[in-house]
């Protein structure tokens, strides 16, 4: 989630100063949307590409605190916020959670049923690092 340019971009897509604000996907977000084809978002946990995972990680302890207090909130563990954040997009995506270890796939699985308010929604993404006009 800290590094999802095909959402950032269209938040933000007014704000041309911004890198977020750049099309990376040429669309695909929004062609899905509009003709039902359902995304699938993988490895849902990773941050950038060398920095593995962003659960935990004390290069997003903003990001990390915020999703540690909703998981507190909704008794889930972080796994399942950081779900339930992926299935709160309007885009409807699926989620690839890319791990073969039981717990982290059950973990994941407790944010099928949390429903993030936009407020917390936001507040995650805004603690990722992006910008909201």
């Amino acid at each position: 989630m800290t590094h999802a340019p095909a959402i950032a971009s269209g938040i933000a897509a007014n704000m041309g100063d911004l890198d977020q604000s750049i099309d990376r996907d040429n669309g695909v977000v929004d062609y899905c949307r509009l003709n039902d084809i359902t995304l699938q978002a993988w490895s849902p946990f990773q941050a950038r590409f060398f920095d593995g995972p962003f659960l935990g990680n004390p290069k997003y302890g903003e990001l990390n605190a915020v999703v540690d207090r909703l998981a507190a909130q909704y008794d889930v563990p972080p796994e399942g916020i950081a779900v339930a954040w992926l299935t709160r997009h309007p885009a409807q995506m699926q989620v690839v959670v890319g791990t073969t270890t039981p717990s982290r796939v059950e973990a994941a699985a407790q944010g099928a049923d949390v429903v993030l308010t936009r407020a917390e929604w936001y507040e995650m993404f805004r603690a990722a690092g992006h910008t909201v006009p």
